[in-house]
């Protein structure tokens, strides 16, 4: 028998492998994007071809054997970071948060587990082709005639592939824009496949990428500014900035922010003026780990004050550090890096603890586990805060030689550092509710197992509740010492999650949701806690509000002075309809829900206007690029955009 040229399994390998992941990560093989994919597939099938056909048969072999396990094991690792995050992993990334992924090697080999299936038929073909693929390919070294006309044919294929990038223009997320302009992994995977993503995502790392702005401010309403009203926004004076700036990026963000409307001051603005703040990120907490029973505290605060009903917390690549970042900053993540760390270079005006530093309040910020994870001990003094974790003086208070670290003893080691100051701010971000949800993995679910052993639910549901029963114990703590010092109608409390609890199945969560969890929408949907003792009764809001509303919604509330013009969160109880922004660039509102991924619009109420989604499709297009270039480098230095504003 005649044997096939290795070409011919590239390209059988490398579309299989993208069908697999666009059926198990996006569900939608059937769209005119899998022959784009198709398309895209040949000319990188070619490039690898021509690498392992250059040497002897045998090496060549070899080369092809290494090769294609190389390629799977990236689509199948990426599967893998998908369902942890849905996104997909960066370059730089895997140059930085290798060891943190590591340390959390058992939670990988359980969705490594959860995804047997979609994994093994990634890699049985590679795995038959190592052991009959001698059989029926040929390995033989190029001739000179054939290397020309594989290149020839290469070359062909990629001015194809650029044709059709450079002639499909239209929409914001065109293959012209997600090819040239714009950093939207997600979308590009979805469109031309993971590995021309891969190819983008190392040209941009090495190369460096600028964020292109398209700001359709003539699509945007008339600024309308009434002189009765006051609203929160700044003293700016743009038409100077734009006057003096010669930089093209800044001109437009310039012209951006001039032309959003800034949100009016409402019966809520200046409740809390004066009043302490303690702010909390809860790791993995969510609504099912609220109860009157076993987390009475968390079920009072979430009950009384105000009580959100329609709060949501998307997954961003970088979990905990980017839901920290969303809830401290109201800005979106920027792909492909540490967004947190990232902040650290560039001025942050109105970042939390600089806020409130400026209202001479003493800003504290406290971490149950490593002072410097994810970079921690940059960023936090730089958004204003005396920060303080385990390796900088937070072990010398309290127990960090177990893991999770506890809830309870982080409030037991701190609150006496500022519960006596006349005004505080203080910002913990907890830890005892992190995965693994086991009871040999975990020491604060060991700590509180015989509280959840005659619960009705599955081993790991019962080891996240007992886990979360820790830190609703160091919530009655804080309160206790408020209460003690007569603080605690004085205190403003805001607690929000810093992602869903992704250590446990979907199926799994359901098990103690009140309503469906899986679907990518609701997957998300949790608890915000804003309470205040002093409130007599509950105060319910039921717009569609997400982690970048809080930041706004608390300045409101305190009557801090901002400019909710350059926020991507709005003020909670401010006119208008809510927005809830995804990863994928996915959308919530009143009115709606949008699936970027299938582009497909599922309405709530009637009469939608036929633009509507057009142009709320353009308000999320036009947030992300800011944020992106909030924490953009460019020419080797930051853009800075804050700091250009002279704040």
């Amino acid at each position: 028998m005649k044997k096939v040229k290795s070409l011919f399994w590239y390209i059988f390998l490398i579309f299989y492998l993208e069908l697999m992941y666009k059926f198990f990560v996006f569900n939608n093989v059937f769209s005119l994007d899998t022959l784009t994919i198709l398309f895209f597939s040949i000319p990188i099938a070619i490039l690898f071809y021509f690498i392992t056909n250059v040497f002897s048969e045998k090496i060549n072999h070899v080369l092809t054997i290494i090769l294609s396990f190389f390629i799977t094991i990236l689509f199948m690792a990426q599967l893998v970071y998908y369902a942890f995050y849905e996104s997909i992993f960066s370059i730089f990334s895997l140059t930085t948060g290798t060891g943190q992924v590591l340390g959390f090697f058992s939670a990988i080999l359980d969705m490594m587990a959860r995804n047997w299936l979609a994994l093994v038929l990634m890699f049985v073909p590679t795995l038959l082709f190592a052991i009959f693929g001698h059989k029926v390919f040929s390995f033989k070294r190029y001739k000179r005639f054939g290397i020309i006309v594989n290149l020839v044919i290469m070359l062909l294929l990629f001015v194809g592939t650029g044709l059709l990038i450079y002639f499909n223009d239209e929409g914001m997320y065109s293959y012209k824009r997600l090819y040239n302009d714009t950093h939207a992994p997600i979308l590009t995977v979805n469109k031309m496949g993971l590995l021309t993503m891969e190819r983008l995502d190392l040209k941009r790392f090495i190369f460096g990428f600028e964020e292109k702005l398209w700001v359709d401010t003539n699509s945007q309403e008339e600024v309308i500014i009434e002189e009765e009203i006051k609203y929160n926004m700044l003293e700016i004076d743009f038409a100077s900035l734009l006057a003096n700036e010669s930089d093209e990026t800044v001109r437009s963000m310039h012209e951006y922010f001039s032309s959003v409307q800034p949100t009016e001051q409402n019966d809520y603005t200046g409740m809390f003026k004066d009043k302490n703040l303690i702010y909390i990120t809860a790791e993995g907490f969510d609504t099912i780990a609220i109860s009157p029973e076993l987390t009475p505290t968390l079920y009072k605060m979430s009950t009384n004050g105000f009580v959100f009903n329609n709060y949501y917390q998307p997954l961003f690549t970088v979990s905990t550090s980017d839901g920290e970042y969303m809830f401290m900053n109201s800005l979106i993540p920027k792909e492909g890096v540490w967004s947190m760390y990232r902040s650290s270079f560039i001025d942050m005006p109105f970042a939390l603890g600089n806020m409130f530093k400026e209202l001479e309040y003493v800003a504290n910020a406290w971490h149950n586990h490593t002072y410097s994870y994810y970079d921690r001990d940059k960023s936090h003094p730089n958004m204003g805060f005396n920060y303080v974790g385990c390796g900088n003086g937070l072990e010398k208070l309290m127990n960090c030689r177990v893991w999770p670290e506890s809830d309870v003893e982080m409030i037991d080691a701190t609150y006496s550092s500022f519960i006596n100051e006349e005004k505080f701010l203080t910002y913990y971000m907890t830890v005892s509710g992190h995965l693994n949800y086991t009871f040999t993995g975990n020491s604060m679910s060991y700590k509180n197992r015989e509280l959840v052993a005659d619960l009705p639910y599955s081993s790991n549901v019962k080891a996240y509740i007992a886990a979360n029963i820790e830190f609703d114990r160091a919530m009655e703590k804080l309160l206790g010492y408020l209460e003690e010092v007569g603080k605690l109608d004085d205190t403003v409390i805001v607690i929000s999650p810093d992602h869903y609890p992704y250590g446990l199945k979907e199926s799994e969560i359901n098990e103690v949701s009140s309503f469906d969890r899986n679907n990518k929408f609701d997957l998300y949907k949790t608890t915000l806690i804003i309470y205040n003792s002093a409130m007599l009764e509950p105060i319910y809001v039921d717009k569609y509000v997400s982690s970048i509303d809080v930041l706004p919604t608390v300045y409101n509330l305190f009557g801090v002075p901002y400019d909710s013009r350059l926020l991507m969160g709005r003020d909670v109880f401010a006119e208008g309809d809510g927005l809830v922004i995804y990863s994928d660039r996915s959308w919530i509102t009143g009115k709606g829900k949008y699936d970027a991924i299938s582009e497909t619009f599922t309405p709530f109420v009637e009469n939608i206007p036929s633009d509507y989604v057009d142009e709320i499709n353009r308000d999320v297009y036009q947030k992300f690029t800011m944020s992106s270039l909030i924490l953009t480098s460019k020419n080797g230095s930051y853009i800075n955009y804050y700091g250009k504003l002279g704040l």
